[in-house]
């Protein structure tokens, strides 16, 4: 419906009005539902309906000037009726937004919250590698003492073999300034093959366009769930690549 429509109801309702009572109370109502249909955002959020309320009520504000009260009463119900949608669609509008922005607020906390776990499991991973090596030291030292104090004529006791030091698994990487793809897979803690790295590769395909455009603070996925051949198929892939 437009302006022009109802500009011809509004005519056709002046022509059989006729005098009746002022309907002062009805167009205060009317003015105070436009006004307030303005205030929360109707101009932007609901231009059609407010546009025609503001003409309705104009309308009416002229019938009642020439005392053609029937026809204002009409016109009048026609601007209460228009700016009550504006409000309600305008409402509405807002409460989408404000859903939205909310969603994403709670995304952005909980992808944050999930980089913080990441971290903290990265950190974990590498003081117990520490603390291994830090142990196979002092085996190490103390074998060495061992041997010092023994009698220079007998043949000092072999060293304790090194404890093994079974490099810690992680699941997922945050990248750091200057890597690339191969560096990460050449990690002890990602596979210790920096031939692996295609696997890094299509495991992350969502967030890396190629395989030389990562960028630090992504959070790459490390699949573990490869078998034989499909860790020498992507060793195959890298030397036929060779893009680092």
């Amino acid at each position: 419906m437009t302006i022009r429509f109802v500009l011809i109801i509004i005519i056709s309702v002046v022509v059989l009005g006729g005098c009746a009572k002022p309907p002062v109370a009805e167009l205060e109502t009317a003015r105070y539902l436009v006004r307030h249909a303005a205030e929360v955002g109707a101009a932007d959020w609901s231009p059609g309906e407010y546009q025609l309320a503001r003409a309705a009520l104009d309308t009416a504000e002229e019938q009642m000037e020439k005392q053609q009260y029937r026809a204002a009463a009409r016109t009048i119900s026609l601007a209460r009726r228009y700016a009550e949608e504006a409000r309600s669609e305008s409402e509405q509008a807002v409460a989408r937004l404000a859903e939205l922005e909310r969603q994403r607020a709670e995304k952005a906390r909980l992808q944050e919250e999930q980089r913080l776990r990441d971290l903290a499991e990265q950190e974990a991973a590498l003081r117990q590698r520490e603390l291994a090596q830090h142990r196979q030291e002092e085996a190490r030292q103390a074998a060495a003492r061992a041997a010092s104090s023994a009698n220079a004529a007998k043949t000092p006791p072999p060293p304790p073999p090194p404890l093994p030091v079974e490099p810690i698994r992680v699941e997922r990487y945050e990248v750091r300034a200057g890597q690339n793809l191969a560096e990460i897979a050449d990690l002890p803690e990602v596979y210790g093959d920096r031939l692996l790295w295609p696997l890094i590769y299509r495991a992350n395909r969502d967030q890396i366009k190629t395989p030389q455009e990562i960028a630090p603070g992504q959070m790459l996925d490390i699949p573990r769930d490869k078998n034989a051949e499909e860790l020498e198929a992507a060793r195959k892939e890298a030397r036929e690549l060779d893009l680092f």
